[in-house]
């Protein structure tokens, strides 16, 4: 990820900014350190949970000590964490760190739904669908919401919009138009909506 020149912190101080919501029972392992530990492991390659859990198993003390953590955390601890965690706030936080103080210049909006997050045996359109806004300057996801199962990635999208940092912005539709030229843009009080030229018949 490329963080704005304005982000003086670390990733590791704004995580802290993200609401505990753990019962006191649930906090061996503080909200930073078991985030940190599951980014560190994807970068490393880890697609799931079971991954993310045996790369901390290979840690040796000094790296979990960095972590704040005096022994890796077992499988089902991941579970609990991320199902009690503030969702809204955990992407808002680092999304707003991305951007800093900069106007992130051009914003893609794109819907998705999350590759094995349906039930099994499922079509698949009960899955998590996500709104993302992705900062090409940054090369980061600045912001993100789930899209309702009753609702559409149109509300969605201009629900997101209403919380990101703006001002100065070209936007467009989906992230396949990062480099498509406006043919319909018009300017908003937050930046500028642009209507792309063509359609791919994506999401």
């Amino acid at each position: 990820m490329s963080v704005s020149e304005g982000a003086s912190e670390s990733l590791w101080d704004v995580l802290g900014e993200i609401p505990d919501r753990r019962g006191a029972k649930g906090r061996r392992y503080s909200l930073r350190s078991v985030p940190v530990l599951t980014l560190a492991a994807m970068l490393s390659g880890a697609n799931d949970l079971r991954a993310v859990y045996r790369w901390g198993r290979r840690l040796p003390e000094d790296a979990l000590s960095a972590l704040g953590m005096d022994r890796a955390p077992r499988h089902a601890m991941y579970h609990y964490f991320f199902r009690a965690l503030d969702v809204d706030a955990a992407e808002r936080v680092p999304g707003s760190w991305a951007c800093g103080s900069d106007a992130p210049e051009h914003v893609a909006l794109d819907g998705k739904r999350l590759r094995g997050s349906a039930p099994a045996g499922h079509d698949g359109r009960k899955g998590v669908h996500l709104m993302s806004a992705f900062a090409g300057r940054l090369d980061a996801v600045i912001g993100q919401m789930r899209v309702s199962p009753e609702g559409n990635e149109a509300t969605a999208a201009l629900a997101l919009l209403k919380g990101l940092p703006l001002k100065g912005a070209v936007v467009t539709g989906d992230a396949a138009f990062a480099n498509a030229p406006c043919a319909r843009p018009f300017a908003t009080g937050a930046g500028t909506i642009c209507s792309p030229s063509r359609r791919t018949g994506r999401d």
